[in-house]
């Protein structure tokens, strides 16, 4: 289903879709596994010179920004970024730490891959990877920072979708009780705070 399909389908099911009405579509799409291991030590998600340097990455769009392109108001929930030197036009995505994959959901294009970790203190978060062109990873598969979990789109092929879809738009969540549909129904900053971290801030403070 191609993006602006889903959209309408979304419009048309729901009048004024909200999380709470909309979450229950996408429960079927995630796996209720826990990680192998602790998430100790964190990396970009690039294949970049080093993945412990900000600088390694540039940010197109930040945390919290209110954005037109699905409700008006809605709220940026990630930020979009890029290897600042990408080593090629295929961009590889890889895992920040050690987790486990609990959801591979949307459609052919738009792909999605959710990381469940558990930090050092015992409590979950998760990573989200939106933008993928390619997924290599299936749900309950373990995996850590050295696992490719996708691909980003080419710019050839975002124009194909009549998108801007080449970048990857980072979540760093606190909970993942939406299945995923906060990321496009976030109308507020109480809902922002409740489920996700500035990743910019994430990343300083993890790196």
């Amino acid at each position: 289903m191609n993006t602006l399909l889903f959209y309408f389908f979304l419009i048309t099911t729901f009048i004024n879709p909200t999380i709470e009405s909309d979450k229950a579509r996408w429960k079927p799409y995630y796996l209720d596994i826990a990680p192998n291991g602790r998430a100790t030590n964190w990396f970009l998600p690039f294949d970049v010179t080093n993945r412990k340097d900000l600088k390694q990455i540039k940010v197109i769009s930040i945390f919290g920004d209110h954005r037109d392109s699905y409700l008006k108001g809605h709220i940026h929930t990630a930020i979009d970024i890029n290897p600042a030197r990408p080593k090629d036009k295929l961009v590889p995505v890889y895992a920040m730490a050690r987790g486990v994959v609990c959801s591979v959901h949307l459609g052919e294009n738009q792909k999605t891959v959710v990381v469940r970790h558990q930090l050092a203190d015992g409590s979950a978060m998760f990573t989200s990877y939106k933008h993928l062109k390619e997924a290599y990873v299936q749900q309950g598969q373990q995996v850590d920072q050295k696992t490719k979990l996708a691909r980003l789109f080419t710019v050839q092929e975002s124009k194909k979708y009549g998108g801007d879809y080449h970048h990857l738009h980072l979540e760093i969540r606190k909970a993942f009780d939406d299945y995923g549909c906060a990321s496009w129904l976030t109308m507020n900053k109480q809902q922002l705070n409740l489920r996700f971290y500035n990743p910019l801030t994430f990343l300083r403070e993890k790196l």
